[in-house]
């Protein structure tokens, strides 16, 4: 195994690690956009005496949330398939 086959394959692993930080942290971005939305939601609908400033809070933070997952994973999808290909050509280079 060539020294940039190492560098490949360390690469890649520590881009799939990445990958799986984002995917624990997960629980975390989707539950406190939610709560903190909802509870301001929650405030407003009792300082107004209405009943569906929480439901946009929710409905804001399950759009902010999906947004900013979206652009997360797509990002590390790019690094992931880069570093594939850098590997898969160093294997076929052989």
């Amino acid at each position: 195994m060539t020294e940039t086959d190492k560098k490949a394959k360390i690469k890649y692993g520590y881009e799939s690690a990445q990958v799986m930080g984002v995917a624990f942290e997960l629980g975390f971005i989707i539950a406190l956009p939610i709560v903190l939305f909802g509870l301001a939601g929650k405030w407003l609908d009792s300082r107004y005496h209405t009943w569906y400033f929480i439901y946009i809070g929710i409905a804001l933070a399950i759009i902010l949330t999906s947004t900013w997952m979206y652009s997360r994973f797509k990002a590390f999808i790019q690094k992931l398939k880069e570093a594939a290909k850098i590997s898969g050509k160093d294997e076929q280079g052989k």
